[in-house]
């Protein structure tokens, strides 16, 4: 039996292939993997990891130059020069999170993360998207028949790409990581496109080193609208795209009080359709996703406005279509597009002790037009 449960845990779905009509079988793998007991990084939301160092009493270090020679504003320059500033993309990788160094810290949100082409989850990717088409759009069947599915970063290349050889700086001694453990929180943009990946990395560090994080950029690809109870649990997205991970998810974004930055790239994917003029709305992408509503009121609108305290809040929502849709599209989620962008700025922006009325109706109908980044919409 022991060597059974190890060859379920190394490769859960190989069992489909010898037990292809015992559905509990799959039923029951399908349940570990969406409660996130197999096939991810483990999550204790019990309680908060503490750093070790924080309470122990650290030499001063006499004999070292670095420490005693060079003052504290001058060793700080150093340490935010071998750090950096850009941006670092957030990854899960056979079940370990690790991020991805971004080099065009520019690049805009608009891009979902085709400036390093590797680090886009499966559901986001062009190459997935014909693969999954027949379950993500019917939501029936398991799902699961590919271990590709296992996890939201899949690309061949990936493991080349990831970096962590700057934070070695931060295990030469105690001293050095004590003054310079913040620093790589509070000076680089966290680039999150997996909601648990996220979840998982906010669990692993500590209080102070999440509160400490003043920059993070969402990317969101909708499967289906969140706290509508459209989800399916026999989807290959069942464990990617649920409430309670939306909940959570903005949930540990709250507890991120020394936020100060929040962009939101908002993809809804690729809509095709034979719409000229003024025919039915589209509502359908190709991949058998919903497109989502954009309006103040919806449901999954609500768990963003416990944000507050921000000093910039961005959002950017695209979308790709036919040429004959492009203008139907972009007149059915345009101005929903416009008036939720600032209802959201608002309310993220607003200082944290405050208050602030979840109603536009006393709200300008032009103020929806000031320093909004435009809608795009384009062919494909």
């Amino acid at each position: 039996m022991r060597h059974f449960d190890a060859w379920i845990l190394r490769d859960p779905y190989s069992i489909f292939h010898y037990y292809s009509t015992g559905r509990r079988w799959q039923e029951s793998v399908r349940d570990m993997i969406q409660q996130r007991q197999i096939c991810a990084p483990q999550v204790d939301l019990s309680s908060s990891r503490l750093d070790p160092l924080a309470q122990r009493c650290i030499s001063a270090q006499p004999e070292s130059n670095f420490l005693q020679r060079l003052p504290p504003e001058i060793r700080l320059m150093i340490y935010e020069y071998v750090f950096g500033d850009e941006a670092v993309h957030l990854v899960q990788l056979r079940g370990k999170i690790r991020h991805v160094r971004c080099h065009h810290p520019s690049a805009s949100i608009a891009s979902h993360r085709a400036c390093c082409p590797e680090t886009p989850a499966r559901w986001r990717s062009s190459t997935s998207s014909s693969s999954s088409r027949s379950t993500a759009g019917s939501g029936r069947g398991s799902g699961f028949s590919d271990n590709s599915m296992l996890y939201p970063h899949t690309h061949s290349a990936l493991p080349s790409k990831l970096s962590n050889s700057s934070l070695s700086l931060l295990r030469t001694c105690r001293a050095i990581y004590l003054e310079a453990a913040n620093i790589p929180y509070t000076d680089l943009v966290y680039d999150v496109d997996d909601l648990h990946t996220f979840i998982a990395f906010s669990f692993a560090i500590s209080p102070d080193r999440l509160r400490s994080i003043k920059r993070l950029t969402v990317q969101w690809t909708p499967i289906w609208q969140p706290m509508t109870g459209e989800d399916s649990r026999a989807s290959i997205y069942a464990h990617t795209h649920n409430d309670s991970l939306w909940k959570l998810f903005w949930t540990r974004v709250q507890a991120m009080t020394g936020l100060e930055e929040l962009r939101i790239s908002l993809d809804l994917g690729r809509f095709m359709g034979n719409t000229v003029g003024g025919a039915a709305p589209i509502t359908t992408s190709s991949n058998g996703s919903k497109k989502i509503s954009l309006a103040t009121s919806e449901a999954w609108v609500t768990p963003l406005l416990g944000v507050r305290g921000l000093k910039v809040f961005d959002m950017c929502v695209t979308a790709k279509c036919d040429a004959s849709a492009q203008n139907v599209l972009a007149a059915e989620i345009g101005r929903d597009a416009l008036m939720l962008c600032e209802y959201l700025r608002m309310v993220m922006c607003a200082p944290r002790e405050k208050a602030v009325s979840c109603s536009m109706e006393s709200e300008n109908a032009d103020a929806g037009n000031r320093h909004l980044r435009p809608l795009m919409i384009t062919a494909a």
